[in-house]
C-alpha cells in the first residue's frame, strides 16, 4: 500500500520544492533515519516509478515522477495534512472554504491557495477571473489580502515565486495545483533544481 507513515515523510522533503534532487543519503540524513531502511523504501519508490532517478557517477538522485498518479497521491495527501493543520491554527480559513464551496457552483474557480495572509483565487480565464472580481464576497475575506489571477498568472507566480511553492495551503483544487506544477515542471528544474551538498 502506497502513503505509509515513511513515504509521506519522504515526499513531505519533496513538498516544498518539487524541483528537488536527492541521494538516498541526503534523504536518511534530513530525516534522521538510517541507511538501509532509507535505502530499501526509496528503491521501492523507484520501482512503482514514483522517484525517477538520475545517475551520477556511482550513485543516483532522486526527483519525484509527477507523471504517476501515485505521486500525485501522496503529495495530495501531504497537502490535505498541511490544511487540516492551518486550519487548526487558523479557524477563520472555514470561512474561506465555504466560500469556495458556494462560488465553485456558479463559476469555474479552480484552485484556491493561501499564501502568507493572502488568499489566492486561480480561474481559467482573463474574462473568468473579471466576472468573479465582480461577485467576490469581500466581508468574507476581511482578515485575508486576496488576489485573483488567471491561470496564466498563476503559473508566472509559481515560476517566479519559489516562496509561493515552499510555503503555501491548499484550501481547493489539489489536483489542479498538481496539473499546473506539471506544465511548468520542466522550467521549475531549470531555474531551481540544484545538486544539495
Amino acid at each position: 500500500m502506497i502513503g505509509n507513515e515513511l513515504e509521506q515523510e519522504i515526499i513531505s522533503l519533496y513538498s516544498k520544492d518539487i524541483s528537488s534532487l536527492y541521494s538516498i543519503n541526503q534523504i536518511a540524513h534530513r530525516l534522521g533515519k538510517k541507511y538501509p531502511y532509507i535505502n530499501k523504501k526509496v528503491s521501492f519508490l523507484i520501482k512503482q516509478k514514483i522517484f525517477k532517478k538520475t545517475i551520477i557517477g556511482r550513485s543516483y538522485l532522486c526527483s519525484l515522477n509527477l507523471n504517476n498518479d501515485e505521486t500525485i497521491y501522496l503529495l495530495i495527501l501531504n497537502e490535505i495534512r498541511k490544511k487540516k493543520a492551518e486550519l487548526e491554527l487558523n479557524p477563520q480559513l472555514q470561512e474561506v472554504i465555504d466560500y469556495t464551496d458556494k462560488a465553485r457552483k456558479i463559476i469555474n474557480l479552480q484552485l484556491v491557495i493561501k499564501s502568507k495572509d493572502t488568499i489566492m483565487f486561480v480561474l481559467p480565464t482573463a474574462d473568468d477571473k473579471e466576472q468573479f472580481e465582480k461577485a467576490i464576497v469581500k466581508q468574507v475575506m476581511k482578515d485575508f489580502k486576496t488576489s485573483i489571477l488567471s491561470k496564466e498568472e498563476f503559473l508566472k507566480q509559481l515560476l517566479d515565486q519559489k516562496e509561493l511553492q515552499e510555503r503555501h495551503v491548499i484550501l481547493h483544487g489539489y489536483e489542479k495545483y498538481y496539473e499546473c506544477i506539471r506544465e511548468i515542471e520542466d522550467e521549475l528544474k531549470l531555474r531551481y533544481s540544484k545538486l544539495i551538498p
